[in-house]
């Protein structure tokens, strides 16, 4: 084995620094030896060059390591073990290599792990689990936003105006049952049908619908909407609105009507029937009464445009009255009744005529004794009666004409009176919508 500061036993000295910027530096005076009974000094490191001296390494007590810099490897000459002290194992085997190489001047060399590495994916394996995990990601992401951002998205997308102006275009179109479903509950849809809107839109179409938005609150909203029906012009006509749940709903879309001014006289709207209509509404549109009546028709127009309840208002005080056929019957009835009255003797008649409390001057009249003679003014006023429709009931006609008639009687003291004042005829009234008219007295 070689000592320190002498050559290797059968070879050359060499100088690895010779050429170096940084020269070897005099190899240290020779360590003295060691007293009996002490263990060696150390050899120089695993590594160390041949030729290059390093200084002497001092005393250290048994089993002590040598202490040095953060990383330093220890340097030894080529070939040579180093001594341990007795009773100390070795790190590694005997001939084993280092897991670790010295470090090259002024670039240290970092120390790997004892011990076998695990084995390594791929890169390429690595990036497609990557990819793949996040795609999952992505995805989950994805039906979390759609579940729970999307229908935030749709509730507040449809606005109260949207849905005024989706319900004017339904019952522009005739569709009934879309219309139906932006309103509130409605009582009686016995006018809300299709049929109803289709004649409506024949009267008069509903076009050029225009809704103002904005001014909506978060659960009310009045909405202003404009439309022409047929050739008139509905300008800011106001909607009430209210948020039910995720949707729109119109309080005031459709407007009451009444018909108890057409009350048994077979009267229609739009072609419905109206005599066992009772809390009825109609849509925004145009709407036509007819009778089916011998005797009656509508006195005035018969066309109604209805897009408010103050528009519905007017059919409260629609008027009827006889047609050419009814004044006929009227007149007819009136005069038989009052020919079987004036034919009476009585002093009281079923039609008026009574002089039952005349003053004769003292006398008193004589029942039986009445003779009454229709004249000729009276028999050209029956001819000409202007029956007017009675206020308990449409089909109740009568007539307020004067019609005279002249009447004498004997007083009891025998003398004939002609009354000059008082025995006037009742008002006659005639209920057409009676199975069988005739003429009762008022």
């Amino acid at each position: 084995m070689a000592t320190e500061g002498e050559p290797l036993q059968g070879g050359h000295e060499l100088d690895f620094g010779s050429g170096s910027q940084n020269p070897t530096p005099p190899p240290p005076a020779a360590a003295p030896a060691p007293p009996d009974g002490a263990f060696p000094q150390p050899a120089p490191p695993y590594g160390a060059q041949p030729g290059q001296s390093y200084p002497a390494q001092p005393e250290r007590p048994y089993g002590a390591q040598p202490t040095q810099p953060y990383g330093v490897q220890p340097t030894q000459s080529y070939g040579a073990q180093p001594t341990q002290p007795y009773g100390v194992q070795p790190t590694q085997p005997y001939g084993a290599q280092p897991t670790s190489y010295p470090a090259q001047p002024g670039q240290p060399y970092p120390a790997q792990p004892y011990g076998p590495q695990p084995p390594r994916r791929s890169s390429k394996g690595l990036l497609w689990g990557l990819i793949g995990g996040g795609a999952a990601l992505l995805l989950v992401a994805i039906l979390v936003v759609a579940l729970l951002v999307v229908p935030a998205i749709t509730r507040s997308s449809v606005t109260a105006a949207d849905a005024v102006k989706a319900y004017l275009a339904a019952v522009s179109q005739g569709d009934a049952k879309t219309a139906l479903g932006y309103l509130e509950s409605v009582p009686s849809k016995g006018l809300l049908t299709d049929e109803v809107l289709k004649e409506s839109n024949r009267l008069a179409p509903i076009s050029h619908i225009s809704v103002a938005k904005g001014g909506e609150g978060k659960n009310s909203a009045t909405v202003i909407a404009s439309y022409r029906i047929g050739d008139k012009t509905m300008s800011s006509v106001a909607y009430e609105a209210y948020r039910i749940k995720d949707s729109w709903k119109i309080a005031n879309g459709v407007s009451p009507v009444s018909f108890q001014s057409l009350s048994g006289l077979d009267a229609t709207i739009n072609g419905v029937p109206t005599a066992k209509l009772t809390d009825a509404y109609v849509f925004p549109g145009t709407y036509e009464l007819a009778l089916d009546s011998k005797y009656f028709s509508i006195d005035g127009d018969a066309t109604f445009t209805i897009v408010s309840p103050e528009d519905a208002a007017a059919l409260y005080t629609v008027k009827t009255a006889l047609n050419d056929a009814g004044v006929a019957q009227f007149r007819s009835l009136v005069r038989s009744a009052v020919e079987a009255c004036v034919a009476m003797k009585t002093l009281a008649t079923p039609c008026g005529m009574d002089i039952t409390a005349i003053d004769l001057s003292g006398a008193s009249p004589v029942e039986g004794t009445v003779a009454r003679t229709l004249t000729a003014d009276g028999s050209a006023a029956l001819d000409n009666l202007k029956p007017e429709s009675g206020g308990s009931s449409p089909t109740v006609v009568s007539s307020y004409d004067s019609i005279s008639v002249d009447m004498k009687l004997q007083g009891s003291d025998g003398q004939t009176y002609t009354v000059t004042f008082g025995g006037y005829l009742n008002t006659p009234t005639v209920d057409f919508g009676a199975a069988a008219p005739t003429v009762t007295w008022e």
